[in-house]
């Protein structure tokens, strides 16, 4: 047996007192923490287990507390310029509708203008929403506005610009060559000219987004497929007399050489096709031809070579070279559509003055852009092929000078921005197959879930507003004058002042105006009329995006309430995991508080005995 000393009793009880003190320390610090436990070391379990737990709840707070609140607001923000955009956009419908009405009297129209232009001026503010400081409808570029913020700068802006439209895009529209306003003396009562007829004249139109617009710098292109299914595209520009036509991806250039007398044409190969190709040209008369071959299909024996019997050309243009009285007016036309049916084309610059000089007389093959109007106009030949080819036409030109309250083109078209202190700004909104670059901006509200917060201004804010805005305000204004004019030849007429051949030529004049008003008060109805139509689908639009914000608020809205349970229960398992229950922390350390002290009690009875007690 081996022999126990008094040493060693004492030693062993020290050593159970400490034991018995750590625990009650331990259990004194559960209850001032009331955690289970303060260091790593405790139970690498439940630590191993917090650091998880706390890592998914701070992000769950990530997204709960501070994404999803700060998509909230950006989409509310969004929210609230639709529905300001709604508004303004009843409000001009409701005014179209009433221009459209019969039974309009002159102070109604008068209405009807200022509420356009008062619409027209506020168009697009709302474009302009902020959140923090950050516009919501410019997609990425945040820290811009939509439309140019006052006059000043806006004068200074210079831009080129690529719009595209498709055959689709061309409308009518009634253009009046003869209007008259000036009702003075020497115009209605003296002058023996006056307008036995009062024209109209009915046109095919694309109207771009932007009027007054320089008259070099500018360049039309057509594409369409040709009979075998090949895309051909034909390009104009009467700035320099070239036409550019290419295949699939090469392109050839075509001059024309207006130094010589009388115009004649020197047609030159300005760059290749890609390899695999060789073109062909043939000429007949002031006529061009040049077919593209593919290079299995030449005889290169000849000399010099030449298409092999029998084969079938990739793409053919013909090009017409057009001589005018005016050597500088001289351009040039291309043909599109099939072989068996082609279509010539020619493009031309003028603006609104000398064409209603010209009775706005159009040739058949005409596609003449009005830089003051921002029309390209033409005639229903031109109408028909380009419906025919289901033709896409891209129009490249050059701006300067905007207006307070118009979009900027960087939103809606691809375009170059000219600078003054610093490189010129490119902006390529359009890929290579003429689809928008979308710019959505989204927001991680969730584990693997991201959602769109923006809606791009080109969405909502048309840029066919403005301009539509502009054709209304014109036609009722023109109502006005014409009205005007009636009214002040008949107050002439009335005041007993005009004899003979005066009042003869008041009375032919009075008639020639109501004519005009007639013309007038009609064209007001049937555009109004039509109008109706066009602002219906405005609304259409912004009630669409209005739903689609709508159903994406739901969507946060309904993953808001999911984060909010999953913080809530990764909360609870936090607790579960870290936290001590009161009522087991008082059992514990009053446990280990009773251990300890009995361990005292002990260790004093203990220290009393000597030799003599244990024999």
């Amino acid at each position: 047996m081996m022999r126990v000393t008094n040493s060693m009793i004492v030693k062993r009880t020290k050593t159970n007192i400490n034991s018995n003190r750590a625990q009650v320390d331990y259990t004194n610090n559960q209850m001032s923490t009331q955690k289970k436990i303060t260091k790593p070391s405790d139970d690498p379990i439940i630590a191993i287990r917090s650091l998880r737990l706390r890592s998914t709840l701070s992000t769950i707070t990530q997204y709960y507390r501070n994404n999803i609140s700060d998509a909230e607001s950006w989409m509310d923000c969004t929210g609230t310029a639709l529905k300001n955009m709604k508004d303004l956009l009843d409000d001009a419908y409701s005014r179209v509708v009433y221009g459209a009405t019969d039974e309009l009297q002159p102070e109604d129209r008068q209405t009807i203008l200022k509420a356009l232009q008062s619409l027209q001026q506020q168009v697009y503010c709302e474009g302009n929403a902020d959140y923090a400081r950050r516009t919501v409808f410019t997609g990425f570029k945040t820290n811009e506005n939509l439309t140019f913020m006052n006059n000043k700068e806006a004068k200074e802006e210079e831009y080129d610009i690529t719009e595209r439209f498709d055959y689709q895009d061309v409308d009518k529209k009634n253009y009046y060559p003869e209007a008259f306003d000036d009702t003075s003396d020497g115009a209605v009562a003296t002058n023996g000219k006056h307008p036995d007829v009062f024209n109209e004249v009915e046109l095919n139109r694309i109207r771009l987004a932007y009027d007054k617009i320089s008259a070099d710098g500018n360049s039309l292109n057509i594409s369409y497929k040709d009979e075998n299914g090949k895309e051909v595209a034909v390009g104009l520009n009467s700035a320099n007399g070239n036409i550019e036509f290419g295949l699939m991806g090469g392109k050839i250039e075509v001059s024309l050489d207006k130094t010589q007398q009388p115009v004649k044409a020197e047609m030159q190969i300005k760059q290749p096709l890609e390899n695999g190709y060789q073109i062909h040209e043939t000429q007949n008369g002031d006529t061009y031809t040049y077919s593209v071959y593919k290079d299995a299909d030449w005889d290169f024996n000849q000399n010099p070579p030449e298409p092999k019997p029998n084969a079938v050309p990739e793409q053919t243009v013909s090009v017409n070279v057009v001589d005018s009285a005016n050597q500088n007016d001289a351009y040039l036309t291309a043909n599109i559509g099939t072989a068996a049916k082609p279509q010539a084309i020619s493009y031309r610059v003028s603006n609104t003055a000398d064409l209603k000089a010209a009775d706005y007389k159009l040739g058949d093959s005409e596609i003449v852009f009005d830089q003051e109007s921002g029309e390209l106009i033409f005639n229903d030949s031109v109408a028909d092929a380009l419906d025919a080819n289901r033709a896409n036409i891209t129009f490249d030109y050059h701006k300067k000078g905007f207006e307070e309250g118009e979009l900027r083109p960087e939103y809606y078209f691809d375009c170059t921005r000219y600078m003054k202190d610093r490189d010129n700004i490119v902006y390529e909104n359009f890929d290579e197959n003429g689809n928008w670059k979308t710019q959505a901006i989204y927001y991680n509200i969730a584990g693997g879930q991201q959602m769109q917060i923006n809606t791009e201004g080109r969405e909502v804010f048309n840029s066919d507003i403005r301009r539509d805005m502009d054709d209304l305000i014109d036609i009722v204004s023109a109502a006005i004058t014409a009205q005007k004019t009636v009214d002040d030849i008949k107050t002439k007429i009335e005041s007993g002042n005009y004899k003979d051949e005066e009042l003869e030529s008041l009375n032919k004049w009075y008639d020639a105006a109501k004519k005009q008003l007639d013309y007038a008060n009609q064209n007001m109805h049937d555009t109004y009329s039509s109008y109706i139509t066009r602002f219906q689908g405005y609304l259409d639009t912004v009630n669409l995006e209005i739903t689609d914000l709508g159903g994406r608020g739901e969507r946060v809205d309904m993953t808001k309430s999911r984060m909010s349970v999953q913080e809530s229960t990764f909360k609870e398992l936090k607790s579960i995991n870290e936290d001590m229950d009161l009522s087991d922390l008082v059992i514990n350390y009053t446990a280990a508080s009773v251990a300890y002290q009995a361990a005292l009690q002990a260790a004093a009875k203990i220290g009393k005995m000597t030799l003599l007690d244990f024999l």
